[in-house]
């Protein structure tokens, strides 16, 4: 009989520990967020524009990288990378989150650092356009 109870106390004891901490558990699974956008790179070579500029090569998107920081930018959360097409996605819990750029070279962007509030099931869009410092140069020089 002591047997018996123990065995009774012990599957009551590991019934009560199961939480709703099981990542199986719909309970726990949080509905999250959207960020996405689409990031803009340019100029892509040296001298006067013409009505064909230079159009950007792939490579220059994933040398690029979208960083996702707590909300006061103490921590980097997520890098996110920038495909082919120059287009960026995230699911985030909802909160406030600020976007930076992992710049290449000389890259500046006046889109960025930027705070976001995410919510479940939103999607929040942060396009950054790139400028790459390229410049043209006067002629005779």
């Amino acid at each position: 009989m002591l047997k018996r109870s123990a065995l009774i106390l012990l599957i009551a004891l590991l019934a009560g520990c199961h939480g709703s901490s099981s990542p199986t558990d719909p309970q726990t699974q949080q509905p999250h967020g959207r960020l996405s956008g689409t990031v803009t790179i340019g100029p892509n070579c040296p001298g006067p524009t013409t009505s064909n500029p230079c159009p950007t090569p792939p490579e220059a998107y994933a040398q690029r990288k979208i960083l996702i920081y707590d909300a006061g930018k103490t921590r980097l959360l997520f890098t996110v990378g920038i495909d082919s097409q120059g287009l960026y996605t995230i699911l985030l819990l909802p909160g406030t989150y600020t976007v930076d750029l992992k710049p290449n070279g000389i890259d500046r962007s006046s889109d960025l650092p930027k705070s976001v509030t995410i919510v479940a099931n939103g999607m929040v869009v942060v396009n950054v356009s790139i400028d790459t410092g390229l410049r043209s140069m006067p002629l005779g020089l």
